[in-house]
Formats: structure tokens, sequence, C-alpha cells
């Protein structure tokens, strides 16, 4: 063969050509078909990438990052705790999916979707109205909750107090009345719609200063007596302060949703699926009359809620008195502060958890070895030593007793941290820090207020501190009756 082809050179050349365009044409094709195949593949995988990227990364990562707002429904502290509604449901999600729970707080609506588009977080987890025009560039989720605007007023008095309540029946009863509402907020514009549709005439008065909370609870006091907000937001004061009426409403019913970011269609899937069965579960129904429907606090100052007159004030007087020499303070002042805690209900358990007669919080009873929370000596042995640590946080600050005492008590209520702000609050605006009454306890109120809670001074957020401020009220009143009722 090879002497055949050296014969004829030429076609030896044709041959070989031959054999390298065959050789050539197969490698060719066999490389367009893998070409073919991987850009399937490509095309596949990028189809699936969304489906499965969101989840995975947060897994992954270990961190579901959230950004929710710091009030009542969102986020908030309470005796040193995180807790609020938005707080818990992302808490059992990320529990769900076995990661840590990373919390962003941006109380600006506007400015915590736009973090959330730009990828900054997994979820907000806020009370987001939905509505078709958000729905164009948020990524909805299922209903988290239902909502209405509603009127808040003060619930109707009879008798003699009937006349000055001004309660309202309906809408139309607004007519030549005064409404405080946050400024900037949506509630004008359905205001404005009630007058156009009704033909009454009332005022609308804005608020640059005062939030929707801040207003409820200037409603509650008596300060003012009609203003519009959210019915959770209502609800969820309602539970602390119990005066509060809100069966008016102006909007119908509208959807609660939290948001994703765009193209996170399968974390949207994820949760989508994973509300649908919490939002039905019992969980679920506790949370929410945990922060909706549960009386947290209640004011004692009514004389009727006092104990009888004579020489006992409780069951547990000798343990008081035991305990009360430690903090070297009157035990009377002690006996009034567990009343305002449990009413000296020894098996008393709060809506947040607080167990017994000092109402100590599970991770504070850890700290301070309480075994048996429901033991009424053993409850008022930890409180105390709570209340020693507290008193040790003020000791290089150079206060009268007295104002020790009041501190003392506003940081047992609301915790350290809070107290620690309202101080340096006081010093920054030229009040005395050492001082409680008429100056620090002014700057703990101040701070449900953003121009305050937002200070950079502030290190705990925002915070009831209207709560701290009736509690010390509360209590030093009642040892003023006390005193009066029996003997030291």
């Amino acid at each position: 063969m090879l002497s055949f082809l050296k014969s004829y050179p030429k076609l030896s050349l044709a041959i070989a050509i031959g054999l390298i365009v065959i050789v050539f044409s197969i490698i060719w094709e066999t490389s367009e078909n893998h070409k073919q195949t991987s850009s399937e593949i490509t095309s596949d995988s990028e189809v699936a990438k969304p489906a499965a990227w969101r989840i995975n990364s947060i897994v992954q990562r270990g961190k579901l990052i959230a950004i929710t707002h710091n009030n009542t429904t969102g986020y908030f502290i309470y005796k040193g705790l995180p807790m609020g509604m938005h707080y818990d449901m992302l808490k059992i999600l990320s529990k769900k999916l076995d990661v840590e729970l990373e919390i962003i707080v941006e109380d600006d609506i506007d400015s915590a979707i736009a973090m959330l588009n730009a990828g900054k977080a997994d979820i907000l987890a806020i009370d987001l109205t939905y509505t078709k025009q958000r729905n164009s560039f948020i990524n909805f989720t299922l209903p988290v909750g239902y909502n209405k605007q509603v009127i808040v007023q003060r619930k109707r008095a009879y008798g003699k107090k009937a006349k000055k309540t001004k309660f309202l029946k309906r809408a139309l009863d607004l007519d030549g009345k005064e409404v405080h509402i946050q400024k900037g907020s949506i509630f004008q514009s359905e205001l404005e719609h009630v007058k156009d549709i009704t033909g009454i005439e009332f005022n609308i008065l804005p608020d640059s200063f005062h939030t929707q909370e801040e207003l409820i609870l200037m409603v509650s006091s008596g300060q003012i007596d009609y203003t519009v907000c959210d019915a959770r937001v209502a609800m969820a004061n309602q539970a602390f302060v119990g005066n509060l009426d809100y069966h008016i409403s102006l909007t119908v019913e509208q959807k609660l949703c939290w948001a994703v970011p765009p193209k996170a269609d399968s974390l949207r899937n994820y949760i989508n699926s994973w509300l649908s069965n919490c939002t039905h579960s019992t969980k679920y129904a506790v949370l929410n009359n945990k922060y909706f429907k549960t009386t947290h606090s209640s004011s004692y100052k009514d004389k009727k809620n006092l104990p009888s007159r004579g020489g006992q004030l409780s069951p547990y007087d000798k343990i008081i008195k035991k305990y009360a020499k430690e903090l070297d303070w009157d035990w009377r002042l002690l006996a009034s502060m567990i009343y305002q805690e449990s009413r000296f209900n020894p098996k008393s358990i709060s809506w947040a958890g607080a167990q017994g007669l000092m109402q100590m919080m599970p991770a504070t009873a850890a700290r301070f070895n309480l075994e048996k929370p429901f033991n009424p000596d053993d409850n008022i042995r930890a409180g105390v030593a709570f209340l020693k640590w507290i008193e040790k946080q003020f000791d290089d600050a150079g206060m009268a007793e007295e104002e020790k005492t009041k501190f003392m008590l506003a940081s047992y209520n609301v915790g350290f941290g809070h107290v620690s702000d309202a101080r340096k609050l006081a010093k920054k605006n030229g009040k005395d820090e050492n001082i409680w009454s008429e100056s620090t306890d002014t700057f703990m109120i101040l701070k449900a207020n953003p121009q305050y809670y937002h200070d950079p001074v502030v290190k705990y957020g925002y915070c009831r501190g209207n709560e701290p401020y009736n509690y010390v009220v509360h209590i030093l009143n009642r040892y003023e009756d006390y005193m009066n009722l029996v003997d030291e």
C-alpha cells in the first residue's frame, strides 16, 4: 500500500487532505454539540438559579437579615429583652431555617424599601399596606395581618362624666371637632375624603413633633380628644393603657404584608408557604393575643384596688420586711412595688412571660438563681438581688438616695439601658441626669419620639417611656398611701 502511494504522489496528497477534512468535521460537530449542550445547561441553570439561590444562600450564610421598625408592633426592648409581633415571627422563621436572625432597624418606609431593593436585607418585616401602586415595585408576600385606619378616642363614660367625654358614635360626629394626626401621614387624605363625602367640617391638626403612638397616649391622658392611626397600632397601645376606643373605621380592611427583594421569587414562595401555615397556627394566635388583645399593664391609682385598711398589706409582709432590710428600704415601698408588679399574686404570669410576685423575666431569674419563681420567698429574694445589682450601677453617680430609688424603680421596669439613655439625653439637653422627676423622666418619655431615640447618644433605641414614668409615679403615690394605712 505504501509503495502504491509512493508511485502516485498526487493521489496520496488528495487522500491525506480528505482524511484531514473528515477528522476536522468530526471534531467540529462534536464541539458544536458540546456547545449546544452547555448552552442548554446554562440556560436551565439561569432559570433555576433564583429558585434555589435565595434560600440556599441564606442557609449557607447562616443568617437571615431582616429590616423592621422600632415600635410596639415591630421590634422593641422590654425589661431588657427584645420583642414585638414582627420580631417574634422572624424568630420563628429563622428557627425553621436553622439560621441566626440579624435585625436592621429603619423607621422610614421609603428608606427601608430602598435598602431591601438594593439587596441589603432578605426581608422587610413591617406592617406594609398592600396597594396596586406599591405592587409595581415591591415584591410582596402573603398577608401577615390585616388593618384599617381608625379614629382613636377615649372610651365612653357614663353618668355625670358622659357629657365631658365628647364620645363619637360615628364619623359624622366629628363635625366641629379637632383631630390631631401625625404630619406627613396618609391619615390627612382619608380625613379630607370624609369631609368631601359627608359635607361636615372639622379641623385637621397635623403634628410634626409627636408620633402616632405619642398622640394615642395623649388621647388616653386627656390632652387631646381624637387622633387617627392604624388599627393594629391602636390595639397594641390599648393593651398598655386600657381606655381607648377605636370602633370607627375610615377605610375598609387592608392587607398587611412583608416584602422580599426583587426577583427573589424562591424566597417569597418559601415565606408564603410558611406564612400560609404560620398565620393559621396556635403560635400565631398566641402572638396576636399577646400584642393586640392582652392587657399588658394597668393603672393602680384607683383606691378600690388598694389593700384593706389595717396592719397588714399582704400575706407576704414578713418576707417583704426581711428582704427590704437588704436594700435599706422602707418595707412598705417594696410592698408597693410588688403590688404594682403582681397585685400580690404569687402565681402571676405577665404577657411577656414575667413570673411571680416581682415578675421576674426568665433570663433575669436564671441570672439571680431563681429556681422557683412562684415561691414567694425565692421570688422576692431574687427580685431584691436584682434591685441591689441595679443600685450598684448608680454608685458613682453622686445621686441623692431619694433620686436613686426612683432610678432603680424605673430601671427595674424598663431596663437599665433605657434609663441610661434617658440620663444621657438629659445631660445633653442641659438637665441634671441625677434628678429623675421633671428632668430625666422627661427624656424617658421622649424616647418614644424618633427625634430622641435616633440621637447619637442613645444606644437602646425606641422605648415606651410613658410606662416607666407612670410606674415610678404609681409606686411612690401608693407608698404614701401605705404609710398612712400601715405602721412601719
